[in-house]
């Protein structure tokens, strides 16, 4: 919601406030532009309906072009920038960025590189190529959705060859090491020099995440693991924010 130098600034304010700090860790872009639909999915939103000079969502107008996008998302990196020199953030972070939108990013940034990257990457949508460049630019990836997303229908695991956690190379590999499929799956991310973010409110849950470096995955369970995305055309494979209109910016 909060895109451009000063909605940004006065996003991490409004944020440094409510947590009673003067800093944060980390300040991540969580989106490589604005909303050009308001969270409520009934109403869309635009310039004629913005509240004022300072409302959020001015920026979700007609007109605002992939060129516009682009001097948008320099202005909140520049406002990142800022505040990271001021001492308000110990590191700036993108989010859902593509080697395109990284690409254009760096021509204006005067900190590079962004310390992370947070995407989607599981079997199913590993995406190799932005990994690397991510790797090669010396930018983490954070894996976000690492044992699938949360917008596989029935028919969309079905299409895929079923769930991730039921795959065959995951429960073989499970039956080897003794260990639980969701287990493999976060492995899995974590030798491709991934860090990974599961999410579960389960105390188990999160000790079970955690148990993973006791063991290793051979060669050809990372590949029979990888091979599920053979098959799965371009972007076929994503199951996080599916139809969600600001993956096309």
């Amino acid at each position: 919601e909060y895109h451009g130098y000063d909605a940004s600034m006065k996003c991490l304010e409004l944020s440094l406030e409510r947590l009673g700090v003067d800093y944060v860790d980390m300040w991540m872009m969580h989106w490589p532009g604005p909303c050009f639909e308001s969270r409520d999915k009934r109403q869309t939103v635009s310039s004629e309906n913005a509240a004022a000079e300072d409302d959020p969502w001015l920026h979700a107008k007609e007109g605002m072009g992939v060129n516009e996008i682009a001097s948008l998302r320099a202005d909140t990196w520049r406002a990142m920038e800022d505040a990271y020199r001021r001492g308000k953030t110990r590191s700036i972070a993108v989010s859902n960025f593509t080697i395109k939108h990284l690409e254009t990013l760096k021509e204006t940034a005067t900190l590079w590189p962004p310390a992370v990257n947070q995407i989607e990457s599981h079997p199913y949508y590993p995406q190799n190529d932005l990994i690397d460049y991510c790797q090669k630019e010396g930018i983490v990836v954070q894996a976000y959705a690492a044992l699938g997303g949360q917008d596989g229908t029935k028919a969309k695991w079905k299409a895929l060859g079923g769930k991730l956690l039921e795959s065959a190379p995951v429960l073989e590999a499970s039956e080897r090491l003794h260990k639980t499929p969701a287990q493999i799956l976060l492995r899995w991310s974590l030798q491709r020099n991934c860090a990974i973010v599961p999410k579960t409110c389960d105390p188990d849950r999160m000790k079970e995440n955690s148990d993973i470096f006791d063991f290793e995955l051979s060669e050809e369970e990372m590949k029979a693991i990888a091979n599920l995305s053979e098959g799965v055309g371009d972007g076929e494979g994503r199951l996080c924010w599916r139809t969600e209109k600001l993956r096309m910016l």
